[in-house]
């Protein structure tokens, strides 16, 4: 054998006994572990192959593992995305289809969303000049020319035909999404309301009346009213498609002083729909008196919308003023709305308005030519209710009465590295700044970075309350009550 064959064949032989491939599928025996706190040494750890199961069987559970305190679950107001009832999309889309030119259904949205937006904004009041002194007269800066030429004058739309099926497909699902919102809140907050009979007071397609039998089960009996023939046929069209109690439409509301209240009344995005103040507060005197227990007033998330539901919520308390109604939502207070009548307010600035995600249908997409599947809808409301405010003050009163007092984040919270701050309605009137730390607790802290705009907040802080908007104070002979 040559020599060079000799050194390949004793290098590749092996030298030694090989080990065998051990299986990687085969199945070891569980290590046993002890316990090194046992002196004895007898305390035997669970396997991981235990602690795995034991972690596998608290997901696979029925009963959820639910964090943080009872009492930020029940304030919670839960924003995720709402999503429209099927029936309610396949009627809509039959709807659609039945228009012979689908095009006008985007160019008359358009015309309806310029209409929102024109009426968004309260105009600022003339500032007068104060030429007394050198000093004075150097802070009298000329105003800023608008270069907005084009900007339209505020105006609202009457609703045809033609309107009416825009309004279903292009601006219907953010007002489902902010009603909804609403009254799952009221339904779950107040344990002791069941309402029989709804009234939904410019229903419009009758959009409250769709969210109210969601949230409430047990209505047998609805009514629904709108200046808007058109509006009225679209609403029983869509109606057609529920096997449920029979809606009662009428174009005007009938006022009969010996015929029974209505337990929930709803007025959603009406009131902007008025030309004056004036014929707003005439309605809100009507839809009062309609009301046996609950009404819901909302109207648009904009500076105007806000207004208008802060002076309705002035005017029933101010009918009201010997405890006759209190308010439920969002106030943690019965005084003067501090963000329209304190003087520090600057509505167009700072507004109290919450916002609800909805899953936009395939016709809104179209409607819309949008890509995102997502739409948040910005609202204002009020909700009150018949009798007076209930005690907090007894030592036995539930975590139900208890959140009357709670104050609520009227803006998103701000999440920083070891605290959040939050901006509250206070139960003083006040808009206040509070700042919850970690050093104030695991609970408090965690419901803390929990928290989302719109929520009741149970916990106190620790630290100094900084007041932003000052408790407004009632001027003597103007009508205005100002009790908390």
């Amino acid at each position: 054998m040559h020599t060079s064959f000799r050194r390949a064949y004793h290098r590749a032989r092996p030298t030694r006994r090989m080990r065998p491939l051990r299986n990687p599928l085969a199945k070891r025996p569980a290590p046993v572990m002890l316990d090194p706190l046992d002196p004895s040494g007898q305390t035997k750890l669970p396997s991981v192959e235990a602690i795995l199961a034991k972690q596998q069987l608290n997901e696979t559970s029925e009963e959820p593992i639910e964090r943080g305190s009872p009492e930020a679950r029940h304030g919670r107001k839960y924003i995720g995305s709402i999503s429209l009832p099927q029936p309610l999309i396949k009627g809509t889309e039959a709807l659609i289809e039945a228009c012979e030119d689908k095009k006008l259904i985007r160019t008359d949205a358009l015309r309806i969303y310029e209409s929102f937006r024109s009426t968004a904004k309260a105009e600022a009041e003339p500032v007068e000049s104060n030429t007394k002194g050198d000093k004075k007269k150097k802070n009298n800066k000329p105003a800023k020319k608008d270069n907005n030429t084009d900007k339209t004058e505020p105006h609202a739309l009457s609703y045809g035909p033609r309107e009416s099926l825009a309004y279903v497909a292009g601006a219907m699902p953010s007002t489902y999404a902010a009603v909804t919102n609403v009254l799952n809140e009221l339904n779950k907050r107040l344990s002791n309301f069941s309402p029989k009979t709804m009234l939904d007071f410019g229903t419009g397609p009758g959009t409250a009346i769709w969210a109210a039998r969601s949230a409430f089960s047990g209505i047998e009996s609805f009514a629904g009213v709108d200046l808007s023939e058109d509006m009225l046929n679209v609403a029983e069209h869509l109606e057609k498609a529920l096997d449920s109690p029979r809606v009662e439409w009428t174009r005007y509301l009938a006022v009969d002083p010996n015929s029974p209240k209505t337990d929930l009344v709803v007025s959603a995005f009406t009131l902007g729909e008025l030309p004056s103040v004036a014929l707003q507060t005439s309605v809100v005197k009507q839809v009062w008196d309609q009301t046996g227990d609950i009404l819901v007033l909302i109207d648009r998330g904009t500076p105007v919308g806000f207004a208008n539901i802060a002076r309705a919520r002035q005017t029933i308390l101010d009918m009201e003023a010997g405890g006759g109604a209190h308010v439920v939502a969002p106030c943690s207070h019965d005084a003067l709305c501090p963000l329209l009548y304190s003087e520090k307010a600057n509505p167009n600035k700072f507004w109290c308005h919450f916002s609800q995600r909805v899953q936009r249908p395939p016709y809104l997409m179209k409607t819309k030519h949008a890509k995102s599947n997502l739409e948040d809808a910005k609202y204002a409301y009020v909700v009150l209710r018949r009798g007076a405010r209930p005690t907090t003050a007894i030592a036995t009163a539930s975590m139900e009465q208890q959140s009357y007092d709670w104050p609520r984040l009227v803006q998103p919270p701000i999440k920083n590295q070891g605290h959040t701050i939050m901006d509250v309605c206070a139960k003083e009137g006040e808009i206040q700044r509070m700042t919850i730390p970690k050093s104030q607790g695991k609970v408090p802290y965690r419901d803390a970075r929990k928290a989302m705009w719109g929520d009741l907040f149970p916990h106190p802080s620790k630290n100094k309350v900084i007041t932003r908007v000052p408790r407004a104070q009632a001027v003597p002979g103007d009508g205005h009550n100002s009790s908390s």
